[in-house]
């Protein structure tokens, strides 16, 4: 994120009406106020993308080859509702804590 502050008027100026003080017009000034512009960078967002691809492409090369017999078994177990996958055990691989 990026925040970036304008100070349109350094000094103090006790108010005084505009009739009695005129100010200089110049084309840089809009108004005779400060400014504060926040934008995202995209850098951030792209650091982000980055992350979660080599993530994925980590926690895929952990995994191994399974056996026939075991997907035909998850499967089975998917279909009939009587899978209960370990969210800690997932989470735990996916961080390379076991």
């Amino acid at each position: 994120m990026n925040i970036t502050f304008q100070t349109m008027n350094t000094s103090f100026r006790p108010s005084v009406s505009t009739k009695s003080r005129p100010m200089p017009k110049t084309a840089k000034t809009k108004g005779d106020y400060d400014t504060v512009n926040i934008s995202s960078s995209r850098t951030a967002q792209t650091d982000d993308e980055s992350f979660a691809r080599i993530l994925a492409r980590k926690t895929a090369a952990q995994l191994g080859s399974a056996s026939q017999e075991r997907v035909q078994e998850l499967r089975a177990k998917v279909t009939d509702g009587s899978y209960v996958p370990d969210a800690s055990r997932i989470a735990g691989r996916m961080l390379g804590l076991g």
